[in-house]
Parts: C-alpha cells; structure tokens; sequence
C-alpha cells in the first residue's frame, strides 16, 4: 500500500556533504555540526568561488582533485580537533616537544592509533572494544573530557610501545594531567542523561591509563610507599562504581548498558549469602568467617564472595570483564585497609592479581599486577606471618616470586 510521505521542512541551503548523504543539514555556520562531528571540510567554511570549484562538472574526478579534497578533509579534522583540544585547556597551554607539530595534528594521530587500539578482535574486553570502536570517537569529537581521556589511552600506549622515546613520555605524561584534571572538573558539575556516556567512558579510560605501570621495580610499590598519591592507580579503578551507581536511572538508555550487563551476567555475581558457604575454606579461617558473618560485619566477606568464584573457574574460562569486575565493585572499608595496608587485605589484593596476571593479556594489565603482585609477596613475606606465608603460593607462582621463608 502506498503512503505517501508526511510534509517536511527541507533544507534548500543546506552543505553539499549533506545534501550528498541525503540528510538534513542543520545550516549552522561556517560549519554545520554533521560536517564537524565527521572532521569533514564543509561547504559553508569555504568561500563561494571554492565551493563552486569542488562540485565536479563531469562524471570523471582527476586524482589531482581526490588528492586535493583529501588534504582539505585532512586540514578540517586537525583544525577541529585541534579547536576541542584547546577549548579544553583553558589558560594553560600544552607544551609540544615538536614545535613544528599542532596540537591538533598530534592529536588526530592519537585518534588514529586509538581506532587501531579498538580496532583488535580480541576475546578480552570484546564488548567494551565493540562500544570504544563504534561510539565514543563520534562522542569524544564534540567533548574535551574524553577527547583528551582517549589521546591519554593512546599516547601512553604509544610510549609503551618505544620506551626509549622521551618524547612519547612527555606527550604521554601531559595527555594524562589534562585529562585527568578536566574529568575532575566535570565531576564537580551535574551529572545527568546528557554526559553519562562521557563521564563514564572517561572514566573506564582513566581506569585504563592510571593501570599502566610507570615504576619497574617492586619497591617503588605503593606498599613500600607513605604517599598516597602511589595508591591512585587502585583508587581511580573504585570510581566507577560510584559513578554507575548515580547514573543507574538513566542506565536503560546508556551505550554501556549492554556491556555492563553481559560482564555481570554469571553465576555468583551477585552472591550476597551469609556464613562461609562456597569460600575457600582458609582463606575464610584466616579472615574469621563463620556461618553466620556478612558481608556488613566483615569487611573480607564480600571481597572473598566475590574472588572465591573466580579462583574455581578454569582460566582460559574466567573472562577478563568478569575478573576485572572485582576492583570496580569493593567497598570504601576494605579499600581502607589496603591502604593501611592489613596483611589480610593483601593477601585477599594478591591472588587477584594473580588471576589477573594469569587471564588478563593486555599491554596496560601485565606490568602493573606483575609488579604489584611481587611487591605484596616480598612485603607480606617480611611480615613474618606464617599463616599468610603458607597461602602465597598461588600469587608468587603468577608473579615469578620466590618465597624462601
């Protein structure tokens, strides 16, 4: 049956690029706003005679004329990127060691290096990559806050990639202050429906680059440290358990709803039963578990509900989200006393990273949990407990430590 269509307002002034794709053209000028989302050069910033000149009078296009749009495409993304980079760096400036590069030039080649970052079919992480991949460098072209998040993510990766390169670490370095300080700032205003998605995929990036090792020794561990500012990397991993937990009524229509709910779809992972049931039955002796304790009057017994699980699970089984799921969802008391830094706690800390070190295989995973790992298994060795030195195997094996008491 033919309908036919309903009455429209069509946009007769419209760019080219708009009126080539068939959509409508919000007419925002010099740039419309599909134009910049896509880094693409609009007609409405060049002058008439120039737009005139782009539109091909025969069927026919000289590679000259690919060449030359393609350069024009090339110059309007590094000018846009460029214009949300600084727009989100107020007064400060960002120091270039090249100054014959742009802001923004280096920039769209972190853009690029984070889309192959994504781009990897991996088993770990599938559905998180598959939303980085298809959403959030659309988002991130008209937010600053994850803009900067991702060219935090690449350059770190970047510098990974050629250690030996001071120039990578210096650009790595000044991405993750920026980004760091603009997602603080952002924290501090409303958080609704409308920056959810940008609040919490800056988080998960964050997440990701304060996880990069910085140190190659365990004794430059926070373990071995008094500055809680060596601690930032466990502490940033808790904030998005906060942050999910503000956004939970607007979660149905988030780009991360799907994911979430897939990595907290298994057995256990919600076991909030009382007593010892299913716990590995001496790390409950050595946390005072008993029948009838809860989760609310021991602080190990939600840590332990939640890792004992994932001890039982053949590792190529255990699935990176799910064992990653574990620092995410701690409450603020047993983080307290990892910062204390109680041997039990550790303990509880180290076989989790040993699971990490043993299922995760990620460039910003592995350097991190190996160091820290050796650092809890020298630290709790020296403590001289020998109810926790009996319990470290599993951990030093991961890690390659050596116990010798």
């Amino acid at each position: 049956m033919f309908r036919p269509r309903r009455a429209h307002r069509k946009s007769r002034t419209g760019c080219m690029n708009c009126k080539r794709r068939r959509v409508k053209c919000d007419e925002t000028k010099p740039q419309c706003r599909r134009c910049r989302m896509h880094g693409a050069l609009c007609d409405f910033a060049l002058p008439r005679n120039a737009a005139q000149r782009r539109r091909p009078t025969d069927s026919s296009i000289s590679s000259s004329s690919l060449q030359c749009n393609g350069s024009l495409a090339f110059g309007a993304m590094t000018a846009n990127i460029d214009h949300i980079l600084q727009s989100g760096s107020s007064n400060e400036g960002f120091y270039l060691s090249n100054p014959c590069q742009s802001l923004g030039s280096l920039g769209l080649a972190m853009l690029g290096h984070f889309s192959q970052m994504v781009s990897v079919h991996s088993p770990a992480f599938a559905p998180i990559k598959k939303v980085m991949r298809e959403c959030t460098i659309q988002v991130a072209l008209g937010e600053p806050c994850l803009l900067y998040s991702i060219m935090a993510v690449a350059s770190t990766h970047w510098a990974c990639a050629l250690p030996s390169d001071r120039t990578r670490t210096i650009a790595a370095t000044r991405f993750r202050h920026k980004a760091t300080r603009i997602y603080r700032q952002h924290l501090q205003l409303p958080i609704g429906r409308d920056n959810m998605d940008m609040l919490i995929t800056s988080c998960i990036l964050l997440g990701m680059f304060s996880f990069a090792a910085e140190t190659a020794s365990p004794l430059d561990s926070w373990v071995f440290s008094d500055d809680p500012i060596s601690m930032n990397w466990l502490s940033v991993q808790c904030g998005l358990r906060c942050l999910l937990e503000i956004t939970k009524p607007w979660m149905d229509n988030s780009i991360w709803n799907k994911p979430f709910q897939e990595s907290s779809n298994y057995e256990y992972a919600d076991d909030h039963r009382m007593g010892r049931e299913d716990l590995d039955p001496e790390l409950a002796d050595l946390c005072d578990i008993t029948d009838t304790t809860t989760e609310d009057t021991n602080p190990y017994h939600w840590p332990l509900r939640m890792l004992c699980p994932l001890l039982r699970i053949p590792r190529h089984k255990c699935g990176a989200s799910r064992i990653t799921n574990f620092m995410g969802r701690l409450l603020p008391d047993f983080v307290n006393l990892l910062a204390a830094k109680e041997p039990r706690a550790l303990l509880i800390m180290s076989y989790w990273l040993a699971l990490m070190r043993t299922s995760v295989d990620e460039w910003w995973v592995g350097p991190r949990v190996t160091l820290e790992c050796r650092a809890i298994c020298m630290y709790l060795e020296a403590c001289g407990d020998r109810r926790i030195i009996e319990l470290l195997d599993f951990p030093a094996r991961s890690c390659g430590y050596k116990v010798t008491s």
